[in-house]
């Protein structure tokens, strides 16, 4: 190769590795998640027959023809959804996001049979959470990149036992999306 071809091509490939330098490498585009921080616990009871205990989304609980036994813990689903809005600018943001608690099947375990019902949160207005149903999460003044709100959900547990025992393990899905993102005019 010829002296004046090498350095044509030479150019070439700096001017290729510099229009490349100067491309975002790797974008993060804005996204949304939730982060399950702790199961719904409903504690160790004996129920005769069919009974109920409700943990509410205050961590109180009530029984219905159940027997409290010492054991494990009782309290409330807690949640983290989080809105990162990549590397769009630093406006301040206002930000809505639906969270949506999934309907949740009856659970049997031997001779015993939970049903998860009556699910509520403490999310500002939203109370009783209706499974399917949007729950509004208002996010304002997001200045961060990452702006989130932490909730809890309670629920009412229904138990039927025919036989035995069981450690009932019941998961709540829990999904988010993006319903607004408004760049604040200050």
């Amino acid at each position: 190769m010829s002296p004046r071809r090498r350095l044509s091509a030479t150019l070439a490939a700096l001017t290729a590795a510099s229009l490349a330098w100067t491309s975002p490498l790797g974008a993060a585009v804005p996204s949304v998640r939730i982060v399950p921080e702790s199961d719904l616990r409903f504690g160790t009871f004996m129920v005769f027959g069919s009974g109920s205990r409700t943990v509410s989304a205050t961590g109180l609980v009530t029984d219905n023809s159940i027997v409290a036994l010492e054991g494990n813990p009782t309290g409330p689903a807690r949640f983290t959804v989080s809105y990162d809005r990549g590397n769009e600018s630093n406006h301040i943001l206002d930000i809505e996001l639906d969270v949506v608690v999934s309907p949740v099947d009856r659970t049997v375990l031997g001779g015993v049979e939970g049903r998860l019902s009556a699910f509520q949160t403490d999310l500002s207005g939203a109370g009783a959470i209706v499974p399917g149903r949007p729950i509004r999460v208002r996010l304002r003044n997001c200045r961060n990149r990452v702006c989130s709100q932490s909730f809890s959900v309670g629920a009412r547990l229904d138990v039927t036992r025919s036989y035995g025992g069981a450690d009932l393990v019941i998961p709540i899905p829990v999904d988010a999306a993006v319903v607004s993102v408004i760049r604040q005019t200050r």
